[in-house]
This record gives C-alpha cells, structure tokens and sequence, in this order.
C-alpha cells in the first residue's frame, strides 16, 4: 500500500449486527451521532484515570498513626513523601508530553480503531498493575516511577486519535458551539474520576482500587471501540462530509469559525472528494508552519500548566487548609474539587459559544486568561473564609481557567479545515493535535512538579502561597502569547465591519436614487 493509506476492515461487532437484524443500515446522522458519544466517552475515561494519584496522595502521605501512609512516600520512610510523589506525577506527565508528539504521527498512519482500542486496553492494564501494588504490598519508588511512565505512554493514545475521527465524521460547519459541549469529556471525567477515586481513597489497606476501578471502565470501552467504531463514513457505504450539501446555517458557522489569519470566500473552496484513508498525513514541520499553531501551542502551555496543577494537586491543597475553620478528609477533599471541573463545563461551553459568535477564539482565550488571573489571588485569599465562599470561587475559578483549554484544544483543528496548506486534509488533524496538546503536556508536566517543589518542607497555610503566583504569571503568559492573533482578529473584524457599512451605504443610496426618480415621475 501506499504511503498514507491504511486498511481498516468493516469492525467485527457491526459486521454482526448487520448480519443478525438484516435492518436498514444506519443513516449518516445516526452514525455520526454515535462517534460523537462514542468519542465523548472514551476520553471522558482517559480523564477518570487520570484523577486517581491526585485522590490518593492524602492516603499515601498520611499524617497520623490512624493514617500511617504508604512506604516510601510516608514521613516515617522518607522525611519529604510530597517531593517523591512528585517525582511519580513528572515520570506521568513527561512520558505523556514526549509519547503524544510520536503518537500523532503513527495515528496518521494506521488504522484508528486499532490505535485507540490497543491504547485504551494497555492504559487498563497498566492502571491495575499500579493498584494491585497495594494488594501486592509493594514499596519499591522504581516501581511505581516505571508504572506511571507507562501509564502515560498509553494515555497519550486518546486525544490525536478522537480529534481525527470528529475530523473524519464531522464536517468543518458542525463545529464550534457543539464541539464545546463535547470538550466537556475532560471536565466530566475528571469529576468521575475523582469520585470514583475518593470513594476508596482513605484506607490504606484499598486505595488500590482507585485505579482498578477507572481502569476496568476504560478497559470495557476499549473493547467497544475494536467492536464498533467505524472510523470513516466510507467504511459503512456513507458519504465523507465533505460530500454533504452544505446548507445555509453551516457556511455561517465555517466563516466563524475559520482562523482570521486565513480568509477565503467559500465560492472558490475546492471540495476534497478523496477517501480520508487514501490522504496521507502531513509531516511534523508542515503541521508547524500552519499559521496560528506555534502560537495556540504556546498559549496551552500555560493554561494546562494552570489545569494541571489544579488536577493533581488541588484535592491535597483542600487537604491542608481551613475552610470555616475546618480541615476535612482526603475523600472529602477530593469531593469538593469537583467543582472546580463542573465550573470548567460550562466554562468551555460558554468559550466555543462566544467564539462561535465572535470568530475570535484567540481574543476570547485572553479575556478568559486575563479574567483568571485576578480570580486566582481572590480564590487563593478570601475562599477559605467559608465552606460557601470555596465551592463558588473554585467554580467560577474553573469556568474561566477551563474554558480557554478546551477552546484551544479545538480551534485549531476546525481551522484546519479552512487552512490553504491542508485543504481539508482531515488526516493532518492528528499531527497538530498532538503538536499542540504535547506542548500543552509539558506545561502540565511543569506545573505540578514545580508545585512539589514549592511546597516541599512547608507546612501550614502559607503552604501553597508560591505556587498560586507560579499560576497568575502563567495565565498572564497565556494570554501573551496570543496577542500577535489577537491584532489580526481586530484588523479583520474592522475590515468586516467597514465592509458592512458600506454595502449598507451603497444600498442607501440606491433606494435614495429609487425614490427620487419615483417621486419625478
């Protein structure tokens, strides 16, 4: 076979519904409606094993003779377990920054359902391998540096491989607003994620099963995934998107969703009728010079610095201080930091929403990055005064830092769409996804080591004071980054407004001149 070209056979769990129900195959909408659940629900688990470290760290640690800890993060074992649990979130999120970067390009390459599905079953394997330490009663630091290292490796098979199957099955003017509701997987799983966690997370003797059971989830949907997911409309006998009439409401949401950067006039758009799996992918440094791409990968190193840190280390944050005067559990804690993650939904459905209606996604990011900063030192100052004040600030808190993460994880995909270097080459998808989410990953890598750093030795209230500076001086960064497309967008959007006043003035005056000669005669 050609370079790019990849056989994906008709999966066996459809091949088998259609043999039993002789039915009426399945129309587009039905086909394209599942991929979108199916998808949602695959990186939602991605997500829910994610969580488990950052619940257990409390347990781990201990701090009492009724909360002895788990040797050799224990304080009995190791004088500072906070650094060493720092360690194993680097050896996570390292292996995952550099795995991400190798796994967009092999997802150009081979077939996607085998790509994920293998990915999602090897996460499964590696994440019980990691609980069952607790039932194997197992200490050794090496250990569990090696488990997460693999851990991240596998999970760096989830966002490449979803971004390019909505790119196969979604066409560019169903994006946006709906693509926001569907980015809320990560919030979503986090929230599962931590609950799942925090309900086994106190005792030391089944803190194990924190990662058992979000991997047995993502095990079952990997099994799904070689079953039943088609990965190109051809592969069931449907038409690619870019065959579908395209109606009036979808050229709309194309033009504002496209990068101001590029403007084309939809008239002169040429129409890629190839079989997705026939397009081979672009390379590493093509995907680099798309315009837009260095700086939204640039920009989602500091937000998922600030997400990140947030993630792993907020239940342990909760865990330290007071709040009405109160210290509470490591469930409880984990429990209260999902609010940050239900703030983080609405946030990015309200972020793809005003993008959808300005065209201006990097515009939005800096006012969404900018309102945070503030929002952190409030958070950080005044949200331990009550129990109330906490759960409120920590949502608002999520629905600003969230949204502009997930609108960048997106709106460089659905440019792409637009862009004259891919000509809708959907197979580019996974190459600048993984670009710019693998950038975003060693953000993430960065901020919770750096937290472990700060806060080594330290004790008290005061504990995590360094590190939310460390996070208003990344949300600012963030926010810079993107100022170069910031003042393409408000040149474009003058030159549209412009435009529009005059084809208004022209139109004026032409129904002057109409009722003139009207009122002569």
């Amino acid at each position: 076979m050609g370079s790019g070209i990849r056989y994906d056979p008709l999966p066996l769990g459809i091949r088998f519904a259609k043999l039993v129900s002789g039915a009426r195959p399945p129309s587009q909408i039905v086909y394209k409606s599942w991929i979108l659940i199916l998808t949602y629900l695959v990186y939602m688990s991605y997500h829910m094993n994610k969580k488990s470290l950052s619940v257990v760290k409390t347990t781990l640690l201990g701090n009492s003779s009724e909360s002895p800890g788990w040797p050799p993060f224990n304080n009995s074992v190791h004088p500072d377990g906070v650094q060493l649990l720092g360690y194993i979130d680097t050896a996570f999120l390292g292996s995952y920054a550099v795995a991400i970067f190798f796994c967009g390009t092999i997802a150009d390459h081979v077939s996607l359902r085998y790509f994920l599905s293998t990915g999602m079953i090897m996460t499964c394997t590696t994440m019980v391998l990691m609980g069952m330490s607790n039932f194997w009663n197992i200490h050794s630091l090496v250990y569990f540096i090696v488990m997460q290292i693999f851990i991240g490796a596998f999970q760096a098979t989830g966002w490449p491989a979803v971004v390019a199957l909505i790119g196969n099955w979604v066409g560019k003017g169903s994006r946006g607003f709906i693509m926001g509701i569907w980015n809320s997987h990560t919030s979503v799983g986090n929230i599962l994620g931590g609950l799942v966690a925090a309900a086994e997370s106190d005792s030391i003797d089944t803190w194990g099963l924190s990662f058992i059971f979000p991997a047995i989830v993502i095990g079952g949907l990997g099994v799904i995934v070689f079953l039943f997911l088609p990965t190109t409309p051809q592969a069931v006998g449907l038409a690619p998107p870019s065959q579908l009439r395209r109606e009036e409401d979808e050229e709309r949401l194309v033009r504002s969703l496209q990068n101001t950067s590029t403007h084309f006039d939809s008239d002169d758009e040429e129409i890629d009728m190839r079989d997705p799996n026939s397009i081979p992918g672009i390379s590493f440094w093509d995907a680099l010079r798309i315009p837009g791409v260095l700086e939204f990968a640039s920009a989602l190193f500091f937000a998922k610095l600030v997400c990140y840190t947030f993630l792993f280390c907020l239940p342990q944050y909760i865990h330290t201080i007071k709040i009405g005067g109160k210290v509470y559990d490591a469930s409880k804690s984990g429990d209260i930091a999902t609010l940050f993650d239900i703030g983080g939904i609405l946030g990015s459905i309200f972020c793809g929403l005003l993008a959808d209606k300005t065209g201006c996604n990097a515009i939005v990011c800096i006012v969404f990055q900018c309102v945070s900063v503030p929002l952190l030192y409030i958070y950080y100052t005044y949200g331990t005064i009550s129990f109330s004040a906490q759960l409120v600030m920590m949502a608002v808190l999520g629905f600003f830092s969230n949204g502009p993460y997930a609108l960048i994880t997106t709106a460089v995909s659905a440019d792409l769409g637009t862009s004259e270097h891919v000509r809708g080459n959907s197979q580019a998808l996974a190459t600048v996804s993984a670009i710019i989410d693998g950038t975003g990953s060693i953000g993430a890598t960065v901020g919770p080591y750096i937290t472990s750093v700060l806060i080594s030795g330290r004790s008290g209230p005061k504990t995590f004071e360094t590190v939310f500076y460390v996070l208003m001086a990344s949300a600012a960064a963030a926010a810079v980054c993107l100022l170069r497309l910031m003042a393409k967008e408000i040149r474009t959007t003058r030159a549209r407004i412009m435009e529009y006043l005059q084809l208004n003035r022209g139109s004026d005056a032409k129904e002057n001149i109409s009722y003139s000669i009207i009122g002569k005669q």
